[in-house]
Parts: C-alpha cells; sequence; structure tokens
C-alpha cells in the first residue's frame, strides 16, 4: 500500500473509489476453481497423450556381443571325444548296477514282509 493511498484510507474509510479498487483485487472463488480443474485437466490430457505415444515408440533390445569363441565350431580329437564317451558309459553301467542292487534289495523286503505273492497275484487278474 502507498503511503498516501494508507493515507486516504485512513480519513477516508468507505469512499466509492476504495471499494471499486477493493473489489478489483477480490479472488472470485469460483474463477480459482475452474482455474483448478482446468489445470487438472490440462495434467490428465498431458499424461493420456504420453501413454498413448509410448506405444508408438520403437523398443530398443539390447544386442549381445557375439565373441568369436562362440562362432567357431569347437574342434575335437577323437582321443578326448573316446575318452569322454568312455567316461559316459562307465558312468551308465554303474548306475545301472546300483540300480539291480537296489532292485534285489527291495525283492528281498518284500519276501520278507509278504508283499511279494500280493503282487504277483494283482498282476494275473
Amino acid at each position: 500500500m502507498k503511503l498516501g493511498h494508507w493515507f486516504h484510507h485512513l480519513f477516508n474509510p468507505h469512499c466509492v473509489d476504495c471499494e471499486h479498487l477493493e473489489q478489483e483485487h477480490k479472488v472470485c472463488q469460483s474463477c480459482e476453481t475452474l482455474k483448478m480443474q482446468l489445470s487438472i485437466a490440462n495434467i490428465e490430457k498431458k499424461q493420456l497423450l504420453d501413454s498413448i505415444l509410448s506405444f508408438t515408440k520403437p523398443t530398443v533390445q539390447s544386442v549381445t556381443q557375439i565373441r568369436p569363441e562362440d562362432v567357431q565350431p569347437k574342434i575335437m580329437t577323437w582321443n578326448v571325444r573316446k575318452q569322454m564317451l568312455e567316461a559316459e558309459d562307465r558312468k551308465t553301467a554303474s548306475l545301472m548296477k546300483d540300480k539291480e542292487k537296489i532292485q534285489r534289495q527291495i525283492d528281498e523286503l518284500e519276501k520278507e514282509v509278504g508283499i511279494e505273492k500280493e503282487n504277483e497275484n494283482a498282476s494275473s487278474i
């Protein structure tokens, strides 16, 4: 408030000019509400537009680097290949031997309990 305006307001508190200025400076509540709603609507529009445009953007896929070792065939000598095959065969044979031992133990336990006869009768039906 200017000094002259302050003196004027002090000596003439209810003059027409002061009331007119006061009404001009008043904030209209409905206008403020409308401004707020417009702002919210604009933000929602922007978010909607951004989400729609995000579908049209190309997706960036990461490209893995290929090393020359991956592309070149792995050369294996016959001796190395033969050793690998023999090791696999020995492992398979030991597993089969273990399986036979376990099956014999199961058969013996079934004989002791008497389950073997029931299984044979059930399989013959």
